[in-house]
């Protein structure tokens, strides 16, 4: 799921509860404004979080959703069917909505969860480690602005900015410290702190899908990466940091 890294206000983490408009799935996902004649807020999508409101912490309950605190049973299901005490049609999900927020997210080679990093072997040697030449396509889907960083050999655990890409190589200019290796491999990734403006979510919203190309999916402001390498079992440890770029709270 997503994680709450920090404020970067210094803020602890604001959470509020809301009736909700859609039946839920889990935590740690996106929600955002209601559209007109909608009941509550909404789940976003894999490519959608604009009017963020915040990232869920549990799946519903039971409740009014008026201010910070509430009980209730348990319940995830939208529901217009009146009733009363655990049965009762009012029901909500707890939120952080701080507009600042940094999130957290593991990196997925794809839309489904938990899938392993690829890594990309070097098959044509740099001696001035710029070019790391995989005879597979870096263009499409373009990995231009992105990142890679070493999994094994020398250069494990060096990041550099993908500044050019073709369909057998990635290139970068500030050079790698060693020359790139027949055999090595690398990972890439499309997100460079700061500049990055999209992250693309997995299916079920709570991890990074980052098979996609540059500049695709949600908008979320990469921070910070957190890239791991052989020793760190960096095809399945690799996290991304963002902040959104459209909360409902950031009148700016």
């Amino acid at each position: 799921m997503a994680e709450f890294g920090l404020d970067y206000y210094g803020a602890i983490p604001i959470m509020k509860r809301f009736q909700f408009g859609v039946t839920l799935t889990k935590a740690g996902i996106p929600f955002t404004v209601p559209a007109s004649n909608t009941a509550g807020v909404v789940i976003g999508t894999t490519t959608g979080a604009t009017d963020l409101v915040g990232m869920s912490i549990d799946t519903g309950a039971v409740g009014s959703g008026v201010g910070a605190h509430g009980t209730g049973a348990a319940n995830a299901t939208y529901s217009t069917t009146q009733g009363t005490g655990d049965s009762s049609a009012a029901r909500c999900v707890t939120l952080i909505i701080n507009p600042f927020a940094v999130w957290r997210w593991k990196m997925s080679q794809g839309a489904t969860n938990d899938t392993a990093l690829s890594l990309r072997a070097v098959t044509t040697a740099s001696a001035g480690g710029t070019a790391i030449t995989t005879n597979e396509d870096w263009s499409s889907p373009t990995y231009d602005e992105g990142i890679t960083w070493g999994y094994d050999g020398a250069n494990a655990g060096a990041a550099r900015k993908v500044t050019s890409v073709s369909s057998t190589a990635g290139t970068v200019v500030i050079p790698f410290d060693y020359a790139t290796v027949v055999g090595d491999n690398f990972i890439r990734a499309p997100y460079w702190p700061m500049q990055t403006v999209t992250l693309q979510l997995t299916t079920s919203l709570d991890q990074a899908d980052a098979s996609i190309a540059v500049g695709t999916g949600a908008p979320f402001r990469i921070v910070d990466l957190d890239l791991r390498d052989v020793a760190g079992d960096g095809r399945n440890q690799s996290f991304v940091y963002a902040v959104s770029n459209s909360h409902a709270l950031n009148l700016a």
